[in-house]
């Protein structure tokens, strides 16, 4: 006699079906991610067959985007320093320049950035060697001329032999020789530290040297990008020099006293004569005055009638 089941005792057995996935969904897989197409050429960075979600590409134009904003960097040489010595540097860089002016912004906007050496040599090369306008890049072999004259900046770049090594860079969102003067005190002092640093600062000091330094472009007259650089003593003498009020002060002290008020007085009068001569332009023109420069008589109602 066959036994039969009971029917409670009865396994039942279900599978979910996986949908398809849509051609819409992401799906995450090893393979590193094609570059987005582009209408046109980058106005600001030349166009390039990597993907813009490594790291390195973000790091580039991190480093891009730091040299043409920021108006100084000091760039040294760090030697095995461990992480609580950085933080005890950038904690008294911030102490000290919040002490100097309270309600500035610029303690906030300094930082320390460790650097990729060649990397960041690279974005250089893209910041002062890179045409934004594409002028020679149109004609003929224009592009290869271009990558001819940045590869020359390799060598003939005068922080090409300080990105060597461990490098970072202290950058300041503007020139202020009093600030630099605070971080010049701080972290490279030319003789004894300063008093009441913490001492994981003061063990971070013994592992520095400072290399160079560069001011960008727009402030020394020169384009967007490009940088002058300068060696450790002129930043020792920009950090020595007054704030912009003070120079200008002295300026117009200077033109005071040695009868520049003349000269300011004529300076002046030039554009005054300009503006009479403008005025009186005018008038001529819409009938004001005659050809002598005299004013016109209006004539009475009666007498136009006549």
């Amino acid at each position: 006699m066959a036994l039969r089941p009971l029917p409670f005792l009865r396994l039942t057995r279900t599978y979910a079906s996986i949908a398809s996935p849509s051609p819409s969904t992401s799906i995450l897989t090893d393979k590193p991610l094609p570059p987005p197409t582009l209408p046109g050429l980058s106005p600001t960075q030349p166009r390039t067959v990597k993907s813009p979600y490594t790291r390195k590409t973000q790091l580039h134009r991190t480093y891009l985007s730091l040299l043409r904003s920021t108006g100084l960097m000091i760039f040294f040489q760090h030697n095995n320093l461990r992480a609580m010595e950085w933080v005890a540097l950038r904690r008294e860089l911030l102490f000290g320049l919040r002490k100097l002016d309270p309600t500035s912004t610029l303690a906030e906007g300094t930082r320390i950035m460790v650097l990729k050496p060649a990397l960041f040599a690279a974005s250089l090369r893209v910041a002062e060697g890179y045409d934004p306008q594409h002028k020679r890049s149109s004609e003929p072999g224009g592009s290869k001329i271009i990558a001819k004259e940045v590869e020359k900046l390799k060598e003939t770049h005068p922080l090409s032999p300080v990105l060597t090594g461990p490098v970072a860079a202290l950058s300041f969102p503007s020139v202020e020789p009093a600030h630099l003067k605070v971080a010049l005190d701080i972290l490279f002092p030319l003789k004894n530290p300063k008093k009441g640093l913490d001492p994981l600062a003061i063990s971070g000091l013994q592992k520095l040297v400072l290399l160079a330094g560069r001011v960008d472009g727009h402030i020394y007259g020169g384009r967007y990008g490009e940088g002058r650089v300068m060696d450790v003593d002129l930043i020792r003498v920009l950090a020595l020099l007054p704030d912009i009020d003070t120079l200008r002060g002295e300026l117009l002290a200077m033109l005071r006293g040695a009868g520049g008020a003349d000269l300011i007085m004529n300076l002046g009068n030039i554009g005054v004569g300009l503006t009479r001569t403008v005025d009186t332009y005018r008038k001529m023109l819409s009938g004001e005055l005659d050809s002598d420069g005299k004013p016109v008589e209006t004539k009475a109602d009666g007498e136009q009638e006549k």
